[in-house]
C-alpha cells in the first residue's frame, strides 16, 4: 500500500460525485429555503455514504452466496461463476448483478433501468445547459449592445417552457444544432481509454469554471433580493431530485471499490472523506450564489454572473467546453445497454460471464449493463460460452472463455443506434428550454433515488431479513418509504415545473 495508490483511490471516488452539478446547487436552494436546504443536504449527504457502504457489503455477501450456498440466491447462477475465486469474482460482478441476484428479474430490470435513465437525462440535459448558454450570451453580445431593430427572435413562436414575448438574437432551437455535431462524433468513441483526455479537460475545466466563479461572485460582494432564509415545503420536492441528481455516484462505487487491490480496508475512510470533500465544495458554492444573487439565480448560476463584465462571455464559455467534453462518458452508458437489448443477451440474462482482460471488461462492467461483453469494437451476440482452464488468451493463466457461434455487428449499425440516441436527446431539447435545473431533478426522482436508496436498503433488507437489529430494519424500512415519496413527489412536481414554467 502506498500514498500514491490511496490517493488514486479517493480522486476516482471523489470523481464519481465532482462534476458541473455545483452550477445547480444555488437554484435548489432558492427553491426550498436556505435553512431547509442545507437540512435537506445533510440528509441527502448521509443516506448516500450510507448507502454506498452499504450495497458493497452487500456485495461482498452476495458473493460468499454465489460460492457457498447458490440455491440462496434469486437469480439463476452461472457453473462458470462457481469456479471463479471470490476474490476475482469480487472484482467482476455488478450493480445489476447483485439485484438480479437477491431481487430476481425485478431487480436487474430496475437497475438497468434506472441506469438507462439517469445517464440519458443528464445527456439531455446538456443540450438544454449549451443551448440556453450560447443564447444567453448571443444576447448579452449582440442584443444589448445594439439599438438596431432589425435584431429580433429568428424563429417564433418560442417552445414550451420559454418565456413569453422575449426577445433574442436566436433561436434556442437553433441553437441545439451547435452541439449536435460535436456530441454525434464523441458518441462514436468504443472505449472508455479513448475518452481518458476528453474526460482530463472536461475536469480541469471544470476546475478553472469553479474558480473562475467563486472570484466573480464574491468580488464586491453583497446580498441579493428576496432571499428565502427559512424553508418553502412546495419546492422540496425538486430541490430533493436536484440535489440526489448531484450526488449521483453509487453505480461507479461498486467498481471503484473493486479496483482498489490492497486499500479495500480503507474503503469507509476514502468514501466518507470524499463526499465530504464534495459537500463542502458543493454546499459553498450554493450558499454564496443564493446569497449573492437572492430570488434572481438562475437555473444554471453561470447564468447570472453580472453580465457586463468579460468574465461573463469566458466563464460561460469555459463551463460549455466542460459539458461538451463531459457528454461522451456520460453518454456512453446509455449507448452500451441500448446496444445489449438490441444485439447482446437477453436484458435478464446477467449471469454468463464473458471473460476478455479487466482492462476491456472494467468500462462495461462498471456500468452495471446486461448483455454487454469485453469486445470494445465489436457486440459479438448468440454466443455460447466455455471455460477452459488451462490457458487464457494471453496464454498467462487458467481462464480463457471461446464465443462459439458468435455473430458480429458491424459498426455501421451500431453507428446508426448511436446517432439515433444523440438524435432523440437533440429532439426531445426542443421542447425543454429553460428546463435543466427540472430536467435534473426529474432524472434524480426517477432514476437516482431508486438507485442510490431504495435498492441498497432493499438488497439488504432482503439479504438479513429478520436476522438484523430492530433498528436496522427500522432504517431499511424508513429510507425506502420515504424514497418513493419524494420519488413520486418529484416526479409530479417537475414535470409540473416544466410544463408550467413555474
Amino acid at each position: 500500500m502506498t500514498g500514491t495508490m490511496i490517493a488514486q483511490d479517493f480522486a476516482n471516488i471523489f470523481k464519481a460525485f465532482i462534476g458541473t452539478n455545483y452550477l445547480t446547487v444555488s437554484y435548489a436552494f432558492k427553491e426550498t429555503g436556505l435553512v431547509l436546504g442545507l437540512f435537506g443536504i445533510l440528509f441527502i449527504v448521509t443516506a448516500t455514504a450510507h448507502c454506498c457502504h452499504l450495497i458493497v457489503k452487500c456485495k461482498k455477501d452476495v458473493v460468499h452466496r454465489i460460492l457457498t450456498d447458490p440455491d440462496s440466491v434469486r437469480g439463476r447462477v452461472s457453473p462458470l461463476l462457481l469456479e471463479i475465486p471470490e476474490s476475482e469474482l469480487e472484482q467482476i460482478i455488478t450493480f445489476g448483478d447483485i439485484a438480479g441476484a437477491v431481487l430476481g428479474r425485478v431487480g436487474s430490470i430496475v437497475t438497468v433501468v434506472g441506469l438507462f435513465i439517469t445517464q440519458f437525462g443528464f445527456c439531455l440535459g446538456y443540450f438544454v445547459f449549451i443551448a440556453d448558454t450560447i443564447q444567453k450570451c448571443a444576447d448579452v453580445l449582440f442584443l444589448k449592445n445594439t439599438t438596431s431593430p432589425n435584431v429580433t427572435d429568428l424563429w417564433t413562436p418560442d417552445v414550451v417552457g420559454s418565456e413569453d414575448n422575449e426577445t433574442h438574437v436566436v433561436d434556442y432551437r437553433l441553437l441545439l444544432l451547435i452541439p449536435l455535431p460535436f456530441f454525434l462524433i464523441l458518441s462514436m468513441l468504443r472505449r472508455i481509454r479513448e475518452m481518458g483526455p476528453i474526460s482530463a479537460i472536461a475536469n480541469i475545466l471544470v476546475a478553472v469554471g469553479f474558480v473562475s466563479i467563486t472570484v466573480v461572485i464574491l468580488t464586491d460582494f453583497e446580498l441579493g433580493p428576496d432571499i428565502n432564509w427559512w424553508y418553502n415545503i412546495k419546492g422540496f420536492p425538486v430541490f430533493f431530485g436536484q440535489v440526489t441528481a448531484s450526488y449521483e455516484g453509487i453505480g461507479t462505487i461498486i467498481p471503484i471499490e473493486s479496483s482498489m487491490v490492497g486499500n479495500r480496508g480503507l474503503y469507509p475512510v476514502l468514501l466518507y472523506s470524499a463526499i465530504l470533500l464534495f459537500t463542502v465544495i458543493f454546499c459553498f458554492m450554493g450558499i454564496i450564489g443564493y446569497l449573492r444573487f437572492g430570488a434572481q439565480v438562475g437555473q444554471g448560476l453561470v447564468w447570472s454572473l453580472p453580465s457586463d463584465n468579460v468574465f461573463f462571455l469566458i466563464i460561460n464559455i469555459t463551463i460549455c467546453i466542460a459539458v461538451l467534453l463531459t457528454y461522451p462518458l456520460q453518454n456512453f452508458v446509455t449507448i452500451q445497454i441500448l446496444e445489449g437489448v438490441i444485439w447482446g443477451k437477453a436484458i435478464l440474462a446477467e449471469d454468463e460471464v464473458h471473460d476478455g482482460t479487466n482492462e476491456e471488461r472494467r468500462p462495461l462492467l462498471d456500468s452495471g449493463i446486461p448483455g454487454s461483453n469485453g469486445h470494445g469494437g465489436e457486440v459479438v451476440t448468440n454466443g455460447s460460452v466455455q471455460r477452459n482452464k488451462n490457458e487464457n488468451v494471453n496464454g498467462e493463466s487458467d481462464t480463457e472463455v471461446e464465443i462459439e457461434q458468435q455473430s458480429r455487428i458491424h459498426f455501421w449499425k451500431r453507428a446508426l443506434v448511436r446517432a439515433a440516441i444523440v438524435l432523440v436527446q437533440c429532439g426531445l431539447a426542443m421542447f425543454l428550454k429553460d428546463s435543466y435545473a427540472f430536467i435534473s431533478a426529474l432524472v434524480g426522482a426517477i432514476g437516482c433515488i431508486p438507485l442510490q436508496y431504495i435498492l441498497p436498503c432493499l438488497i439488504h433488507l432482503r439479504l438479513k431479513g429478520l436476522s438484523s437489529h430492530p433498528l436496522v430494519i427500522a432504517k431499511d424500512v424508513f429510507l425506502i418509504l420515504f424514497g418513493y415519496i419524494v420519488m413520486f413527489l418529484g416526479i409530479y412536481f417537475s414535470i409540473l415545473a416544466i410544463i408550467t414554467d413555474d
